[in-house]
């Protein structure tokens, strides 16, 4: 029985060690107010738009990048029940996005960053990154890297009632 709680404890101890990390640093990415959003989606509508009403999330991610790629599937079902956009960062010009994103199925709003001036104005320092924005507009939540889809629903929760 000892033994049983010891590894629970243990287990308990590591996850919340790992997850709270997630949380923790920013690694100085951009939060609190937004910045000014004064792009248009590729589909020629205000990103603004489309986090206007919150939490809603902004994902920064490329088209040469692996992790952004693993990252697709989560981030089409989050998308689904959140509202959002993302950024594509220096993946080549509209045409290029586009074809993309039609070649992986991709149905997201996206705003083309070709020259890195946006992801400059959220301070990020590589893709991908996602910002959680809570129902005033106020970014709550950063992170960096791979995230699950559980991982991206439960800051999106987080910042609900935060």
């Amino acid at each position: 029985m000892t033994l049983s709680i010891k590894k629970t404890l243990f287990y308990l101890c590591a996850v919340l060690i790992i997850f709270g990390g997630q949380f923790l640093p920013n690694n100085g990415r951009l939060t609190g107010k937004l910045p000014l959003i004064k792009q248009q989606t590729l589909g020629g509508s205000n990103a603004a738009n489309y986090i206007s009403k919150g939490p809603a999330i902004i994902y920064f991610w490329a088209e040469w990048c692996g992790i952004c790629k693993m990252m697709q599937q989560p981030m089409t079902e989050v998308l689904k029940d959140y509202p959002g956009f993302t950024v594509a960062v220096k993946s080549g010009n509209t045409t290029s996005v586009e074809k993309y994103l039609k070649d992986n199925s991709l149905e997201w709003k996206v705003v083309n960053d070709p020259f890195g001036k946006m992801s400059e104005q959220f301070k990020i320092k590589g893709v991908p990154s996602v910002f959680f924005l809570n129902e005033k507009g106020r970014i709550i939540l950063t992170t960096e890297g791979y995230t699950s889809q559980i991982g991206l629903r439960l800051r999106m929760w987080l910042v609900g009632i935060i």
